[in-house]
């Protein structure tokens, strides 16, 4: 998963005594089951921040939002072989944020749920949650051994703002750190994925054989055209770019690096001063960027105290490069500051969406 979503409620827990009184944590959308039932908390703060980790309620689920190690496999499907890569510690759990009061500003609450990333006391209360749930002699990630580090590392580049409608352009570099030359064999794939990290479709591959001299850097090129992945994106954006880098005698090297491609924007104008019962005009503008038609595109709006109920506006197709218009009306029925909140999508785009703040005069 790229991110989680939870909500926190302040209040004392006597079943589990005072010290663990005060910010608690609940899922109101919880997307896995617990108990037979999709529910996720109450879980304290406190004992996700000190690993205690055998407390009520979804603790372990908690704990693992905010503080686990990503380990990395490879998987053989011809021999059914899968072998640990490596394993990392900092990944998971990190700009832990919420909303400022007042404002729209973010503020990291990172180290309310841990001690410093890295840090001697982070790590021994990440051990004492998994001697707790009795992970240390249960999981084989615990003891298997780590294979040696490879002589050779690689990175993906963005070479520029990767946009829906528009070929994903990106660099792959390789570095060999050894003082002698190296032959490496990688095996390049992208996926189309979902938040969650589950593949949708295989977009591109490429399988070649590079040699590396003495502390030599070489880089190469990539292209995912827009035809490749465009059936196969998803409303997430998202493609994920893997190398699996072999050199005989050495252990493997992975490269990965998820690309979230940019949805054309909206543009909302609020064309007049805005009072308490007084309808004013509103323009929503969008501009296909595609060389190619858009069509069922549908328009939705909302917003608290400005509209009475949610609102659908059908709109025509829309040409290659075309910039649409489209109109409706707000009611404003109490004063203060408001937010109207749109949402377009058609067959190749969905679900881009924006807001504007409004405030509403008596």
């Amino acid at each position: 998963w790229n991110f989680h979503v939870w909500n926190e409620s302040w209040f004392v827990r006597p079943d589990l005594g005072s010290a663990y009184n005060g910010w608690q944590i609940l899922d109101a959308t919880p997307q896995e089951r617990s108990e037979g039932l999709f529910q996720c908390g109450p879980a304290s703060l406190i004992a996700i921040k000190e690993g205690d980790v055998d407390l009520k309620y979804d603790s372990p689920f908690v704990f693992a939002e905010v503080n686990a190690d990503r380990v990395t496999f490879t998987y053989n499907p011809s021999t059914g072989e899968t072998r640990r890569l490596y394993a990392e510690t900092k990944s998971v759990g990190q700009f832990t944020s919420t909303k400022a009061v007042g404002t729209y500003a973010r503020v990291d609450v990172t180290l309310n749920y841990k001690y410093a990333e890295g840090s001697t006391k982070e790590r021994s209360i990440f051990e004492k949650a998994r001697a707790k749930l009795n992970l240390n002699t249960m999981s084989a990630t615990a003891t298997e051994r780590i294979p040696s580090k490879p002589s050779i590392s690689g990175k993906f580049k963005v070479e520029r703002t990767p946009e829906v409608g528009k070929d994903v352009c990106l660099a792959f570099m390789l570095t060999n750190h050894a003082s002698e030359p190296k032959t490496v064999e990688t095996h390049m794939t992208a996926w189309t994925i979902v938040y969650t990290g589950k593949p949708i479709h295989e977009v591109w591959k490429s399988t070649q054989s590079i040699t590396l001299g003495p502390k030599e850097e070489k880089t190469f090129p990539l292209q995912i055209s827009y035809e490749d992945y465009q059936r196969y994106l998803t409303t997430d954006n998202m493609i994920q770019t893997t190398a699996l880098c072999q050199v005989e005698k050495e252990g493997n090297a992975l490269v990965e690096r998820v690309v979230t491609l940019e949805n054309p924007g909206l543009t909302i104008k609020v064309l007049g001063q805005v009072k308490v019962n007084k309808e004013v005009p509103v323009e929503v503008l969008f501009t296909n960027p595609l060389a190619q038609d858009v069509k069922d595109c549908v328009l939705l709006a909302e917003g608290s105290d400005l509209l009475a109920e949610k609102l659908q506006l059908d709109a025509p197709p829309l040409q290659a490069r075309q910039q649409a218009t489209l109109r409706f009306a707000v009611t404003p029925t109490k004063a203060g500051t408001k937010q109207l909140l749109v949402n377009f999508s058609c067959d190749k785009f969905q679900d881009i969406k924006a807001f504007q703040t409004v405030e509403v005069a008596q």
